[in-house]
């Protein structure tokens, strides 16, 4: 029986039930899996579901997606990069601005993750204790939301660990009337805002030992960075976004005192609107040092 399991969440991106075997290539060729098992947290179904019911740009959100400064970035990215960000921000905001849906996908990939954790016949084999959650992208969102209503109802994390890659936890709502944002959804459970959600979220994490929570955010990655790109022809540096997508100095403060060197910023790619998906790309993340050290003190 293997000593840890490795819980891997995608992002959005059309992945495929298997999506983890190509992460696990890149994870393996740093570290020692022997006693190591490593699934994957396929939740796309739920993302296709969500993306059939509902229309954002004509639909209910259809304000914050004008807030979104779509136009400009639609004209400065290249049709690929145009389309995996666009598939990204509606999935975002249906996901955090839609209660019905959150809490549907929450449930279901609540379900997913215990699953993991089980054999066919539905025996348990892997405890959550040496369970390690991996999440990318719109994944290192949802995770938290998973871990944060565990705790809510037992009062403790019953993980040995989480890394959050290009997570945009700390995307703020333009209008949280309308849209919820992901720290508005943690805090309803416990109420509070945005820094004492974070403030307690750092310290419950503490109970289960140090290092043992970990962002890590690639400062040119649009998705959880308030980068500014240069725009092609005129050399101006523009946010594309005119929302923040990332924490705010005084969160990133509160994360670290609570718990230590838990949010990293590292630094590949180039700040150019045709990399969007190169800044963003998950197996890059899984190559940095920042993310082997992280899983090596999990391990």
């Amino acid at each position: 029986m293997s000593d840890r399991l490795i819980v891997l969440a995608h992002g959005i991106g059309d992945a495929k039930p298997d999506f983890y075997k190509e992460w696990e290539e890149v994870i393996a060729g740093n570290h020692d899996l022997e006693n190591v098992t490593v699934k994957g947290l396929w939740w796309e179904d739920l993302l296709q579901k969500v993306a059939e019911k509902y229309d954002v740009v004509s639909g209910t959100l259809a304000e914050i997606v004008a807030m979104c400064g779509f136009p400009d970035l639609e004209k400065w990215v290249g049709n690929d990069s145009w389309k995996q960000f666009k598939d990204y921000m509606m999935d975002v905001l249906v996901y955090a601005g839609l209660p019905d849906m959150w809490l549907m996908i929450q449930d279901e990939c609540a379900l997913k993750l215990d699953a993991l954790r089980r054999d066919s016949s539905g025996r348990e084999v892997f405890e959550e204790a040496d369970t390690i959650l991996v999440g990318h992208s719109l994944g290192a969102a949802m995770l938290p939301h998973l871990v944060w209503r565990e705790y809510a109802f037992t009062g403790t994390i019953p993980y040995r660990g989480m890394i959050l890659l290009a997570s945009p936890l700390g995307f703020e709502s333009p209008n949280p009337g309308i849209c919820k944002d992901f720290l508005q959804r943690m805090g309803e459970i416990f109420g509070g805002d945005r820094g004492s959600t974070l403030a307690r979220f750092g310290r419950a994490w503490n109970k289960v030992g140090d290092r043992r929570l970990r962002f890590i955010s690639n400062e040119n990655d649009i998705v959880c960075s308030d980068v500014k790109y240069k725009i092609p022809g005129t050399g101006q540096l523009v946010d594309l976004i005119p929302l923040r997508q990332g924490f705010n100095p005084a969160e990133i403060g509160v994360l670290n005192a609570e718990h230590e060197g838990c949010v990293e910023f590292i630094s590949f790619g180039a700040r150019n609107p045709a990399k969007i998906g190169a800044n963003h790309d998950v197996l890059t993340y899984l190559k940095q040092n920042s993310f082997n050290e992280a899983l090596r003190a999990m391990l």
